[in-house]
């Protein structure tokens, strides 16, 4: 879409676009005229919002990576000084593109350690923040990270008041959604004022309606890979994961190269997945290893058991490779559909049906992704623990969920409606799939046959004049079109002619 290109060309050059559309129809915006004062043209609206750290679109995404839209929030100091001094922070990462958002509080130096380490690992695409809340020496570290992330001042400060309010609300309209663990970080103030702005910022790029009542939360801990980062508390016997900080992961070129390029570094390495979400994996995996001997030898036995059998890993290679999407992403995006047609312009072409189409493009790559697995690792294979889990239905003793009654379900409650005049077909909900679109079936045949029964009674009354309809989208549809001068002017003053030329002329009755 050029609309996407153009967009790409401006974000990555470090702009926010934002796309205005018209929202009211030609008609509607004729009424408004008779009926009220305002402006005569019809109402435009911004509808998208583009940001580095937001976009969704996959034409706009590029690459496999995480676009990571970070606010930050900084506390007061707390000691008098010296070695001990704290800097606590909260931070709040929104993946938009998959609908996954992070929370944690920091305790950080004057060396501003534990943040360096955060920004190296997450690699934010935009960083949020309040004017007067941020550090000037944090401003300044942030405009130098090779990542070059998009900031966004935010003039006006949450206050503690109106962001707990605002957490209460979402509570309130989506119950469970936050986990005990997040539950305890927003004891401290600081997280809540992070969430509710980042809350706050999503809404401002009209992404908070689409993605906030089905996101997915969690502690900070799982990506940053410190359980101090997620809590406060250092480093202890019982963490999981590795702390690898910005001097570690800048030594040892983890994620990029001493000169800054991803060519070259452990990650493009080790990088032979086949997935753009096994890539993200893989990524988090070398940012946070594992510390715990359980969960390696776990993690060590299902490699062995891949490494021992070639034959299965190049066939679930080769097979993901053919899934068409990324099933995260692709995920995210049709739930959002699901939530709010994220955009208010005026359509006029059949949305639905393209989204619909959407949704059966990933039905089919999640029962591709099924058949797979039952293919290569039936269940009658013995495996280890993790692949197990990972990979066997619940029925089967995993944790993978059994889709593909669901999978059937759905997939019968969309039907492929094939239109002759141009060849192609488009999907709608099948007759009985959903009572409030047969309703609106109806009433649509409803008005066609009244309109049908006005033509009807137009062609009875001038039974010698050529009368017809004429569609002429986007503005108008149904006019009545006949020759100029076949019908009598007396009842040529009843109607509203539309449109004239030299032989023609188009009208609606009254």
């Amino acid at each position: 879409m050029a609309k996407h290109n153009y967009a790409k060309m401006l974000v990555d050059a470090g702009y926010k676009v934002v796309v205005v559309e018209q929202v009211e129809r030609v008609a509607e915006q004729k009424e408004r005229v008779v009926s009220a004062s305002g402006p005569s043209c019809v109402e435009r609206d911004a509808c998208e919002m583009f940001t580095k750290g937001t976009l969704v679109d996959p034409e706009l995404l590029g690459g496999a990576g995480a676009r990571y839209m970070a606010y930050l929030h900084f506390e007061e100091q707390v000691g008098n000084g010296g070695a001990n001094v704290e800097l606590p922070f909260a931070a709040c990462l929104v993946d938009a593109a998959t609908s996954q958002i992070f929370v944690g509080r920091i305790t950080d130096g004057r060396d501003r350690n534990a943040l360096r380490t955060l920004l190296a690992q997450v690699q934010p695409s935009e960083v949020v923040y309040t004017v007067s809340n941020l550090p000037g020496e944090v401003l300044g570290m942030l405009r130098r990270l090779p990542c070059r992330p998009q900031l966004s001042p935010m003039h006006a400060q949450t206050s503690g008041l109106v962001a707990r309010d605002r957490l209460a609300r979402y509570r309130s309209a989506h119950p469970g959604k936050l986990s005990q663990a997040l539950e305890s970080l927003l004891n401290h103030e600081s997280v809540v004022v992070a969430v509710a702005s980042a809350m706050d910022y999503l809404d401002v790029v009209l992404l908070g309606q689409r993605m906030l009542p089905f996101a997915s939360w969690d502690v900070l801990d799982h990506v940053c890979s410190s359980s101090s980062a997620a809590s406060g508390a250092g480093p202890n016997a019982s963490s999981r994961r590795m702390v690898l900080d910005a001097t570690a992961l800048s030594a040892l070129e983890v994620l990029e190269t001493l000169e800054g390029t991803y060519k070259g570094s452990l990650l493009d390495f080790l990088d032979h997945t086949s997935t753009q979400f096994g890539f993200r994996l893989l990524k988090q995996w070398l940012c946070a290893p594992l510390l715990q001997v359980d969960e390696i030898r776990t993690r060590q036995d299902s490699v062995e058991f891949l490494m021992q059998n070639l034959d299965v890993t190049q066939r679930l290679k080769d097979g993901l490779k053919k899934v068409p999407l990324d099933l995260e992403r692709a995920t995210s995006r049709v739930w959002g559909y699901a939530q709010q047609a994220e955009r208010h312009a005026v359509m006029y072409e059949d949305i639905t049906a393209k989204r619909l189409g959407d949704f059966m493009v990933l039905l089919k790559a999640y029962e591709q992704s099924i058949q797979l697995l039952a293919a290569v690792l039936p269940a009658s294979r013995t495996l280890p623990e993790r692949l197990t889990r990972i990979t066997r239905t619940q029925g089967q003793g995993g944790g993978f969920p059994d889709l593909q009654a669901v999978i059937l379900h759905l997939r019968g409650s969309v039907v492929d409606v094939p239109n002759p005049k141009s060849g192609k077909s488009k999907f709608r909900p099948a007759d009985g799939a959903d009572a409030q679109y047969d309703s609106m079936c109806q009433q649509i045949e409803q008005v066609k046959a009244n309109l049908e029964a006005e033509l009807y009674a137009l062609k009875s009354r001038h039974p010698n004049v050529s009368l017809g309809f004429i569609h002429r989208p986007p503005a108008e549809r149904y006019e009545v079109e006949c020759d100029n001068d076949a019908l009598p002017k007396p009842f040529m003053s009843t109607v509203d002619i539309t449109s004239q030329s030299k032989a023609r002329t188009r009208f609606k009755t009254k």
